[in-house]
């Protein structure tokens, strides 16, 4: 069993330079994890309390000094010989009897940087990454994907500079669009959209979340604007993406009305309904988050009852990733999409049961960011592994947004892969089975053995593409480019299905790939037939691998290898360099066995000793020539440098 060793907390800034906190966690079998929390740019009524020093001699009240004290001194000492791979009960420990109040002494902070961290370790020590670890764990989605995308590009109301009323205004990708596609929209659309806001002069500075924050008259110009930026693009509204809205309705409020500049009156519950239902018909939204007040329910129950069918209302003032609040708005129908945000309930276990809940209830799940983020990538793995529908980490301009969109990029190289193994896998046994004659054929395998062509495989091979079969890559341990350029590749000939043609038996059986631990199906050695009936199979030259902590589960065989890449490489994976297939003009001939000169072989020892006593003897006539007196003498005209006499012409 693998225990903690050690744990100790650190301060460090988040990307509005504010103090948060990062953990180091030893295992005593030498794994090492560290893991950093985000802050929150607004405390929300229901979110689990946070520790801060309210010191205003440090960071203007706002460091986690004592946080950081209780965490060395208190908790880490609880945890000590602990194995990390105990989530739940790790998890309880740091709750102790009473979460509420261990959390208002604590902070919600402290305890969610521990378990985060005690949840990389898990996986650590399991040999797999964060979102495999999950995935096995918990079994909260059947297959492994990468989450659709949510990028804010205008921020407004609390993320802005006051020149909007609505907090978030969104694209989404539409769901059929591949993740490298998506990053592709948001990027060709942001930057066609600063031109126009610089053409315009209307402001093209950015927010807290790295939205544009122009200053507009109304608030529905923002989607003029972006509908204006597509038009320069290839992309088209409402077939490449949507838009969406997060209105932030807690800060919309005075005296129980909101207030937008879209008019000088202001809105009631009623008004502010129908102002979003134009917006739905006018631009066709397809995503509201927190529209209304966490006080106003009632109205939420409506538009969502009138619109839930066709649209995604998500709810996170309300339910602040908290098990308790997500099955009371599931029960009143208040929406039909909860945000998580693991770091605002407090522990791992906590985050996982707000995700189940939600899941239960057939509500979509958006993993978010959080208005202060750090560089750490965890979210990208928790979302995967939970199977989060949505993934809202802000646009492709911030560092801290980048991170964790690259981590899903490497996530997705993997996934693809073993998606192509499986793939592979099936089509070399759907090769095996192909029936090439009307009888059976006897051929005979590399063990000198009889096997039927037609025969099945003696033992069941499971799909790779399995929930449960899926490997996982640690991002330590990523293998390399895992796709074979174009000269690696070899050609296999198999039997195509063609008419009875007798059997020639091969002077040379190919070679076949060497099995995993468990014993291979005997695979059928493939017969030579004439050239005009064989189709050429591209396989590879050695194992796939997903990396040195790889971990998998069950198949029995494994895959032919490299595999064909598809025509389209995944995000930062060059294409394979193409071969010219036209002869080149005056290349040098290729070296053959007859026309390679025969070199004659010599005793090396004899050529150095050759070669030293010709060094010698240069030394020692140089050294005589230095010796002697050297007397000047006159240059001498050489016969040849003089110019030849020629007879004048007459």
């Amino acid at each position: 069993m693998s225990a903690i060793r050690a744990i100790v907390a650190k301060e460090i800034l988040d990307s509005q330079g504010i103090p948060t906190i990062q953990v180091s966690l030893w295992t005593d079998d030498g794994f090492y994890v560290e893991s950093s929390i985000p802050n929150s740019s607004q405390h929300l009524a229901n979110e689990a309390p946070v520790l801060v020093d309210n010191d205003p001699d440090h960071r203007s009240g706002r460091g986690v000094q004592k946080a950081i004290s209780l965490i060395n001194k208190n908790l880490a000492p609880l945890l000590i010989g602990q194995d990390p791979t105990q989530q739940e009960a790790l998890d309880k420990i740091l709750l102790g009897q009473n979460p509420l109040e261990q959390k208002k002494q604590f902070g919600a902070n402290s305890l969610a940087v521990i378990s985060q961290a005690i949840c990389k370790a898990g996986a650590a020590i399991n040999g797999t990454a964060v979102y495999q670890y999950l995935f096995e764990q918990y079994h909260l989605t059947n297959e492994l994907e990468i989450p659709n995308c949510i990028f804010g590009l205008v921020n407004g109301g609390k993320y802005g500079s006051g020149n909007l009323d609505l907090q978030e205004f969104l694209i989404l990708p539409a769901s059929h669009v591949d993740y490298r596609v998506a990053l592709e929209i948001e990027s060709a659309i942001r930057e066609s959209l600063l031109n126009i806001l610089k053409g315009r002069k209307a402001g093209y500075s950015t927010g807290i979340l790295g939205g544009f924050t122009p200053a507009l008259q109304k608030n529905t110009d923002v989607f003029d604007f972006i509908i204006e930026a597509a038009h320069k693009t290839e992309y088209i509204l409402s077939r490449d993406f949507f838009f969406g809205l997060d209105s932030g309705a807690e800060n919309l409020v005075d005296r129980g009305k909101y207030i937008l500049r879209d008019k000088t009156a202001v809105y009631s519950s009623k008004d502010i309904l129908d102002y979003y239902k134009n917006l739905k018909e006018q631009y066709n939204i397809t995503y509201f988050e927190d529209p209304f007040t966490t006080q106003d329910l009632e109205t939420w129950k409506n538009f969502t009852s009138d619109l839930g069918n066709t649209t995604r209302i998500a709810t996170d003032a309300f339910t602040v990733t908290d098990q308790a609040k997500i099955q009371e708005a599931v029960n009143q129908k208040y929406a039909n999409t909860v945000i998580i945000k693991p770091s605002q309930t407090g522990t791992i276990t906590e985050a996982i049961q707000a995700v189940k809940t939600a899941k239960n209830a057939g509500w979509n799940i958006v993993v978010s960011q959080r208005g202060g983020e750090t560089n750490d990538n965890f979210l990208a793995d928790f979302a995967v592994g939970v199977g989060a529908d949505f993934v809202k980490f802000g646009p492709t301009n911030r560092g801290e947004a980048v991170e964790k969109y690259n981590r899903l990029a490497d996530i997705y190289i993997a996934i693809e892969q073993q998606n192509i193994e499986g793939e592979v896998i099936n089509q070399t046994i759907a090769q095996d089975q192909i029936n090439t004659n009307p009888t059976p054929v006897q051929v005979t395998n590399n063990q000198g053995e009889s096997s039927d062509m037609n025969s099945q495989p003696t033992n069941p091979v499971t799909d790779v593409t399995a929930p449960t079969q899926t490997v996982a890559t640690p991002v330590a341990t990523q293998a390399p480019n895992p796709f074979a350029p174009a000269d690696a590749v070899a050609t296999q000939e198999v039997a195509a299905p063609v008419a009875p043609t007798p059997v020639v038996e091969p002077t040379m059986p190919p070679v076949v790939p060497t099995p995993a631990a468990a014993t291979p199906p005997t695979i059928p050695t493939p017969v030579a037939i004439t050239e005009t009936q064989v189709t050429p199979v591209e396989t590879v030259n050695e194992p796939l691998s997903m990396g040195a902590a790889a971990v998998t589960t069950a198949p029995t065989m494994v895959a032919p290898n490299p595999f064909v890449a598809d025509s389209q490489p995944p995000m930062n994976i060059p294409p394979s360099p193409v071969i010219p297939t036209t002869p080149i003009e005056n290349a040098e001939p290729t070296a053959t066995q007859e026309n390679v000169p025969t070199v004659e072989t010599t005793d090396p020892t004899e050529k150095v000793v050759e070669v030293a006593t010709n060094a010698q003897e240069a030394i020692d006539t140089t050294l005589a020539e230095i010796g002697k007196v050297a007397t000047p003498t006159a240059p001498t005209v050489d016969s040849t440098d003089e110019l030849p006499k020629t007879e004048p012409e007459v």
